[in-house]
């Protein structure tokens, strides 16, 4: 496929979400090609989850409404009328972004463009656009998502129907798209900004526990869904000789039950840039997910290649996707040998294996991963 320039619907937004694969991606495309990040629509989850710091961050998005952030590279946040199941809202969302879509692509020069979709609501544009190039990165199984309603499920399929390529970065994932699709499904693994995470820091963070215990962090979504509350509790209760930090929105969990450890330590959200410190000054890292959720089951976090990028223990509870990464990570079949691998994973460290753990992601840089996805797109147009 040629294509000059790149419109991405992405699945979360620039102003206040931490970034993921396709912020990282669509930077790097930004250094060759112009490209519209048009932040995440209000379907669905939007609507259900009734947050007032959610409402506030996407007002203040919706604000900035189009922003200029480097050469190249253009932030949009749709005038949207937020919405569920609504197919008379629906069309009216469709006729406005498709709308203010085109308007932007006619005074950015955006010819021939390819449309990048990770929120399946990109959907809505393309069903009024007509046939355009269209890359669909798939980073979660949609219809495991607690708030994804029959619509947007919809979208999901739609998207894999139409789309002339298939991206996802997770093998339990691209197994199944495989099966479905086979001539144009293709894995892109996560990368990891290599640099950032391995700084040095001088300063502990203000909120950094200050004692003589090791520490262990874990960064990301704090949920019901995510956590697994059984297995944060047991250590609660019987890892007292560690820090266990917790960074991320705490949302439908029970935090309250924990008030009374005084060894686990909720921190709250932290911007990106942050997180570079806390990796510092951590002895090792945790993802202490509920195994049996089936949106654990089919991910593939950043975060296990962010860990490892540091050189430093990881343990983990068991998630198909972790198997590839079995030789370099402690995997935990219940609680009891969760908190014997973090104990095992400090006193049998060598700098041989933080060596190993480092190595493993050294060639996956976001410029790499970008020159792979460029490579795939441009090898698969010389073939159909």
């Amino acid at each position: 496929m040629k294509y000059s320039s790149v419109i991405c619907f992405a699945g979360g937004d620039w102003w206040y979400h931490n970034p993921h694969s396709y912020n990282h991606l669509m930077k790097e495309f930004a250094k060759e090609k112009r490209v519209l990040y048009v932040n995440s629509l209000p379907i669905g989850s939007f609507v259900k989850e009734k947050s007032s710091r959610r409402i506030l961050n996407k007002i203040n998005s919706i604000i900035r409404f189009f922003k200029k952030i480097e050469k190249n590279f253009y932030v949009f946040t749709p005038l949207f009328i937020p919405m569920k199941e609504s197919k008379f809202l629906l069309k009216i969302n469709a006729v406005l972004l498709k709308i203010q879509i085109k308007f932007l692509i006619k005074i950015l020069g955006m010819n021939d463009p390819l449309l990048w979709i990770v929120n399946p609501n990109g959907y809505i544009f393309l069903g009024k656009s007509g046939k355009m190039k269209l890359v669909y990165q798939i980073v979660d199984k949609v219809s495991a998502y607690k708030y994804a309603g029959a619509m947007v499920k919809d979208f999901d399929l739609e998207l894999c129907k139409n789309a002339n390529m298939i991206f996802t970065p997770g093998k339990i994932l691209y197994d199944k798209k495989k099966k479905d699709y086979p001539h144009k499904v293709f894995r892109i693994k996560h990368g990891v900004d290599i640099d950032y995470f391995t700084k040095k820091v001088e300063r502990l963070p203000y909120d950094f526990p200050d004692n003589s215990k090791k520490t262990f962090t874990y960064w990301g979504s704090i949920d019901y869904k995510k956590i697994d509350y059984d297995l944060l509790k047991y250590l609660a209760e019987n890892a007292v000789n560690f820090n266990i930090l917790l960074i991320g929105r705490v949302f439908d969990f029970r935090k309250k039950d924990f008030e009374e450890y005084k060894n686990i330590y909720f921190l709250g959200e932290k911007k990106y840039k942050e997180l570079s410190d806390y990796a510092f000054f951590s002895d090792g890292f945790l993802i202490p997910w509920n195994k049996n959720d089936e949106m654990n089951r089919n991910a593939s976090p950043i975060k296990l290649r962010e860990y490892l990028s540091t050189g430093k223990p990881v343990i983990t509870t068991y998630i198909p996707e972790f198997e590839e990464f079995k030789d370099l990570i402690m995997i935990s079949k219940d609680n009891k040998e969760f908190l014997e691998n973090m104990k095992i994973s400090l006193s049998d460290e060598t700098e041989e294996k933080s060596i190993m753990r480092k190595e493993s992601v050294k060639s996956n840089s976001w410029r790499s991963i970008y020159e792979n996805v460029c490579k795939t797109i441009s090898d698969f147009s010389d073939i159909y």
